[in-house]
């Protein structure tokens, strides 16, 4: 193949690249669109850490989710448990749900801080018509998720 031939189709194929997904899925989508998730007064909330537990307690109407996790660094706010696929269970059965926060503003940034300080917590309240047929619920942060199935105990992911 010519030389300019070749670099065409090389070029052709470079720009192309990117909207393929290598490994596609939409997990990658939605965590991306947890990234980019603007709230309604203009802030915006990006993946916790990670999340160290969630625990499941009942309530009059339903149940009320508590996960608890780092913060990126000292100073974060607002969490949320913000379900995946519009609170639709996934093909395993599960609700799944990003772990997400409001970083602090610009100019108000801390260090780092010690892991106690960077602790975060977030309740999210689940009627119970949501987990009619759920085998359990994933919550998921940036480097990692915790699962708990129904009748049982929660498990690293």
């Amino acid at each position: 193949m010519p030389y300019p031939v070749a670099a065409f189709v090389l070029t052709g194929l470079l720009l192309a690249l990117p909207a393929c997904s290598l490994f596609g899925g939409d997990e990658e989508e939605i965590a991306a669109e947890a990234d980019a998730a603007v709230e309604p007064d203009g802030t915006r909330k990006v993946p916790v850490t990670s999340v160290a537990r969630i625990e499941v307690g009942r309530t009059r109407d339903g149940f009320v989710i508590t996960a608890f996790g780092a913060a990126p660094t000292v100073g974060y706010g607002v969490p949320e448990l913000r379900p995946r696929r519009d609170g639709q269970l996934g093909i395993d059965g599960f609700l799944d749900y990003d772990f997400v926060a409001a970083p602090p503003n610009e100019g108000f940034e801390l260090p780092a801080g010690s892991p106690r300080a960077q602790t975060i917590r977030a309740d999210r309240q689940v009627p119970m018509v949501e987990l009619e047929g759920a085998a359990g619920i994933r919550v998921h942060a940036i480097s990692n998720g915790v699962q708990m199935a129904f009748g049982g105990a929660p498990e690293g992911q």
